[in-house]
């Protein structure tokens, strides 16, 4: 019996040791199976993998450990992390395969070419922790429970590829996501319907570049250790919610690219605690800069740029910013002094005030204090005063552009000091005096663009110590003396605009050493000589790469003949283009914008010279023949000359000809046949030359106006008269001398017969010249008439017609027989000059009149508002398809007709006017109905009312306060109560008749619609939320 004790001991451990070791057999067999199911896995999803270009998964053999296998890591033997990111995979695969890797923490394949679906997402390992799958190919649906079928997933980048539809709600719905990445695709959905309850872990939020609409939560703010906010390019709406104060642990904040408007909270200085940059550019956000971001000294980037924002900058906000970098402000409204504050932050690199309304001075302490400054763009203001010297001091600038100012003095020669100045910019001022020859030393000098100033002297040779040149703009300027032959040192330059100077002497022969050069602008000078057969890049030539890259290039084409030249080419960085309608010496040419940046930036690539204009000059002999090699020639002006001898036939060579202008010279000769080759050919002015012969009729030539051929006394053939063939007429035949005495009164007679059909035929044609005359002279003078009856005083709208291009005679296009005659003059008729009085409705799309044409029918007319882009041809197409259109709740379209910029559309007119009036007339009625419910009177009651109505009564009631005494009092004793019920009875009849107020408004446009009506009702209903208890 003692024994027993230690023999039960015994057994038991004996039972605990047979366990262990079929549980460590057991384990080891598991463990063996997970490895060996590891390895299958794997092997599945390889045999998805279609194209591996860098053979990675070539040693993925079951021969070998996968955990040596590229891309995978392990862990105890058991696969933890997969990484085959960058590898250019190709295949359609899934993550079924991978479901049974229990141990997978982490997946990387991003960077690769796959076909996956969004659906796959579900079937990731449920231990996940970290997810990128950035530009795979992922397309469909961001999965609703993704977070629920994936727990522990810390990190998702799902950037850069497909996802459509909405933001699931509960997407950041989890107390362990970090980083979340859903930037570059195409989500679209409302951001407001997000459910933000648990976001504490979030630290990183990219949604951007997507489709997202509506305003931003205000639960986005429980996210509170939130570091990174990027909604921008979006389609947000709405304003910053104020509750982004609480965001402490921010640091870089992008809401960029948006439709956001309002203010910007104040209380986002509350958030300045670790804020690094602030990018909100490119809103319709307004109001001043709130001073409270003044506490934000570690901010490192503020861009607010192309918003509305207005007051001036507060010089005193920039004392404390000093860790900023960028200050980027452009096409704002600040108005007020540039800020001298910003001497104080040492690290500021970029200062961009482009378009603006600021004003003063340039202060001259900024530098040395910015010490780091870089850039400095103030162009499109209102800055005043001469640069300062004191710039110079900032040694680390790169740009200056102060265009489009009213600065005066002269370019201070310190500015020779600035070692790493690539762009000095400083068109349309008031600069004077000379280049300053103290540039030679600015040897990284790219774009040197001084144009509309008032520059005087000789353009310093030491300039072509810049090596670097790409761009020289110095046309409308006081320049004079010759042009330097040292140009042909620039082997960079591409852009040299010379034009409207004063200077003299020959074209340097130098400038075919100009290895970039494609654009050449010397008109309005006072040059002679011969045109050199070379000019510019030569076909062959090697461009250097980079040229002009960060420039925003604008060229400005001339139309008529108000200024001189084709137009100019403008660095129009950080200005706003309606600009160019506002300064005057530009304001004083007809201009259009031909065509900026995008289109520009390729026109370095070329391989010869593309635009060249020597026009206005006192340029001599013939036009080069090799000026036909310069294949890529789109501009070719040579007007207003002394040139002579005939026209190069290798002109027919320039494919890419758009613009020939070598009007007012001495050419002589035939226009060359090869000219019909010039397919892109839209403007050719020949006139005022001595050209001969018939103008080509195969091509664009015959096509264009008469005008550019005018003043060529021996040019014919279409569109001048037809070629006279002078050479072919019949031999008179002599008469024989015995016939003398009896042929010569015969012919006298004959002659005289002749001679009086002839005066006869040619007294009735003056007389049916002088009619028509007459008769165009009374329709012109009538049209005039209509013309002001339109611009008149009585007249409802505005009207731009050229009465010199369009007849007011004009048919109007129609889809009805009985209106195939329909004149825009009879229109005006119609309307009276479309006066006032027969305007009969205006919407966002135009205005609309009353027109009752001779037969007594009427029609209305639409006259759209000038806004549309949509070109003649487009409209046109547009009308005729929309005329063909046949639907009983359609009004029907009769018609439509453009004159001038005008666009009108001719309808059948409502005699009981639109659809929405009639809507509103019935709520009339039904406020009547209403009204005889809640007053128990009939709506015409001569005891009750006298000479008014029902309608008339209540209302008068309602202005004297007496509201009360109109309801009927047997509706207030229904159901009698306690006095708090009673008065809740008073107060709901006080309601309804509100409600009927509105729908017996005198103005129709002032009732509610029907539906509208209906819901202001059904709200008033027992049961409804909203309502009292009854």
């Amino acid at each position: 019996m003692d024994n027993h004790p230690l023999q039960l001991f015994l057994q038991i451990g004996l039972t605990i040791l047979s366990i262990a070791y079929v549980l460590v057999l057991a384990s080891e067999q598991g463990s063996y199976t997970s490895i060996k199911t590891d390895a299958e896995a794997l092997l599945m999803f390889k045999k998805m993998i279609q194209k591996d270009p860098n053979g990675i998964s070539s040693g993925w053999q079951l021969n070998r450990s996968h955990c040596t296998w590229y891309g995978v890591t392990c862990t105890l033997g058991r696969a933890t992390q997969l990484d085959l990111s960058r590898c250019n995979l190709v295949g359609t695969i899934s993550f079924a395969p991978l479901a049974s890797l229990d141990m997978l923490t982490v997946l990387n394949l991003s960077s690769n070419s796959f076909i996956l679906n969004s659906t796959s997402l579900l079937q990731l390992p449920y231990g996940l922790k970290q997810l990128d799958l950035s530009s795979t190919g992922l397309v469909g649906l961001v999965p609703e429970n993704l977070l629920a079928k994936c727990p522990y997933l810390v990190y998702i980048n799902l950037s850069y590829n497909n996802l459509t539809g909405h933001i699931p709600e509960n997407l950041l719905d989890s107390d362990r996501l970090q980083f979340l990445d859903l930037s570059s695709n195409n989500i679209t959905g409302s951001i407001y319907s997000m459910k933000i309850k648990t976001c504490s872990s979030l630290l990183h939020l990219d949604l951007s570049e997507n489709h997202i609409i509506d305003s931003i939560p205000f639960s986005l703010s429980n996210c509170t250790n939130m570091e990174s906010l990027n909604i921008s390019y979006n389609l947000l709406t709405g304003s910053i919610p104020q509750t982004f104060g609480k965001l402490k642990s921010l640091q870089r904040f992008d809401l960029s690219r948006n439709h956001l408007t309002g203010w910007i909270p104040s209380e986002l200085g509350n958030a300045c605690n670790c804020l690094l940059e602030i990018k909100l550019s490119n809103n319709n956000i307004t109001g001043n800069i709130p001073t409270s971001l003044s506490s934000c000294s570690w901010l490192q980037v503020l861009d607010l740029a192309n918003n509305n924002l207005t007051g001036p900058l507060p010089d005193s906000m920039f004392q404390n910013l000093g860790s900023l970098e960028s200050l980027i402000l452009n096409n704002n409204k600040m108005s007020g002094a540039f800020p001298a504050s910003i001497s104080t932050c040492k690290k500021l690199r970029v200062v961009d005030f482009s378009s603006n309304m600021l004003s003063g001075i340039i202060p001259p302490f900024i530098c040395p204090g910015a010490a780091s400054l870089e850039e400095l763009r103030i162009p499109d203001n209102s800055i005043s005063g001469q640069i300062p010297a004191e710039l110079s001091q900032c040694s680390q600038l790169k740009t200056i552009d102060i265009s489009l100012n009213y600065l005066n003095g002269s370019i201070p020669a310190e500015f020779g000091n600035l070692e790493n100045l690539e762009q000095l910019i400083a068109w349309y001022n008031g600069l004077d005096g000379n280049i300053p020859a103290e540039l030679r030393k600015c040897r990284k000098l790219k774009d040197l663009i001084l144009n509309n100033n008032h520059l005087t002297g000789e353009i310093p040779t030491q300039l072509f110590n810049c090596d670097n040149l790409e761009w020289i703009s110095l046309t409308s300027n006081g320049l004079s003396g010759e042009i330097p032959r040292e140009f042909g040192l620039l082997t960079r330059l591409a852009v040299l605009q010379l034009a409207n100077n004063s200077l003299s002497g020959d074209i340097p022969t130098e400038l075919g050493n100009c290895s970039s050069l494609v654009w050449l602008d010397l008109n309005s000078n006072r040059l002679t000589g011969e045109i050199p057969p070379r000019l510019g890049r030569q076909l062959g030539a090697k461009a250097p790469s980079g040229i002009l890259s960060g420039n925003t290039l604008v060229f400005v084409r001339n139309v008529g003949n108000s200024c001189k030249g084709v137009g100019g080419l403008l660095e129009f960085s950080g200005i706003r283009p309606e600009r160019l309608l506002q300064v005057p010496t530009l304001k004083s040419c007809d201009f259009t914008r031909m065509y900026s940046g995008p289109v520009l930036s390729l026109f370095t690539q070329y391989q010869t010279l593309e635009y060249l204009d020597l026009s206005y000059n006192e340029l001599r002999g013939k036009i080069p023949d090799e000026i036909g090699e310069m294949l890529a020639l789109q501009v070719l002006v040579l007007a207003h000359n002394q040139l002579s001898g005939e026209i190069p036939s290798t002109l027919g060579q320039l494919k890419n000809l758009g613009v020939f202008d070598a009007s007012h010279n001495r050419l002589q000769g035939h226009i060359p046949d090869s000219f019909s080759n010039l397919s892109f050919l839209v403007q050719i002015d020949l006139s005022n030359n001595e050209l001969t012969g018939e103008i080509p009729a195969r091509g664009q030539l015959s096509t264009l106006p008469a005008t550019q051929y005018a003043n060529n006394p021996g040019l014919c053939g279409v569109p001048l008269p037809e070629c006279q063939n002078y050479n072919n007429q019949p031999a008179s035949n002599p008469v024989s001398d015995g016939g003398k005495g009896h042929r010569a009164p015969v012919a006298s007679w004959e002659n005289s017969i002749v001679l009086g059909i002839l005066i006869s035929i040619a007294s009735i044609c003056i007389l049916i010249v002088w009619a028509i005359v007459m008769r165009a002279r009374r329709k012109e003078a009538e049209e005039i008439k209509m013309l002001k009856k339109l611009q008149g005083e009585r007249a409802a709208t505005t009207w731009k017609i050229d009465k010199e291009k369009e007849p007011l005679s004009i048919n109007v296009a129609t889809f009805q027989r009985q209106l195939k005659k329909l004149k825009f003059s009879q229109l005006i008729e119609a309307t009276n000059g479309f006066s006032a009085a027969s305007l009969i409705g205006s919407g966002g799309f135009g205005e609309v009149f009353k027109a009752t044409l001779k037969d007594g029918s009427s029609v209305a007319i639409k006259k759209l508002i000038r806004l549309s882009c949509q070109g003649d041809r487009e409209f046109m197409a547009e009308m005729e398809t929309l005329g063909k259109i046949n639907h009983r709740n359609l009004v029907p379209l009769l018609g439509y007709c453009k004159i001038g910029e005008e666009r009108l559309l001719v309808y059948e007119f409502m005699e009981f006017g639109s659809l929405e009036e009639m809507l509103h007339g019935d709520v009339y009625s039904l406020g009547v109905v209403l009204l005889e419910l809640l007053t128990g009177k009939r709506p015409t009651d001569k005891d009750d009312f006298g000479d008014t109505n029902l309608v008339g009564w209540v209302k008068m009631k309602v202005r004297e306060g007496k509201g009360m005494e109109v309801i009927d009092p047997e509706l207030l004793s229904v159901s009698k109560g306690t006095d708090e019920a009673e008065a809740e009875e008073v107060k709901e009849m006080v309601r309804y008749l509100e409600i009927t107020l509105q729908c017996v408004e005198d103005f129709p446009s002032k009732r509610p619609n029907m539906l509208q009506a209906v819901a202001m009702l059904r709200e008033r209903m027992p049961g409804n939320a909203t309502s009292s208890s009854n």
